[in-house]
């Protein structure tokens, strides 16, 4: 998990400041509270879905299977044959619209 700070002008242009790879869980108000337990449930949900230890999958390995957790959605699906340029499931990088995976 990332911290991306960003500022925003007056006219509604962003700009990437900096990116965190280790960003502040504090919080100061009930609001920041609420957003920031939310993201780390989400995150957690993610990386551990609630399937997790049942059957004889891969333990360790991520198994969620949704396209959305909160307001996470999965932009790059590196499941083997999730991709439909490569029918085998051939695993590694693999340079798609300009961007490895």
């Amino acid at each position: 998990m990332y911290g991306y700070d960003i500022l925003i002008e007056d006219s509604l242009k962003p700009w990437l400041i900096e990116v965190n790879a280790c960003p502040s869980l504090t919080t100061s108000t009930e609001v920041d509270r609420v957003l920031k337990t939310q993201v780390i449930k989400d995150a957690f949900d993610i990386v551990v879905p609630p399937d997790w230890g049942e059957g004889e999958g891969k333990h360790g390995a991520n198994t969620f299977k949704e396209q959305k957790c909160g307001n996470f959605h999965l932009i790059i699906d590196e499941t083997p044959g999730a991709n439909p340029n490569d029918p085998k499931g051939k695993k590694g990088p693999i340079k798609q619209g300009g961007l490895w995976r």
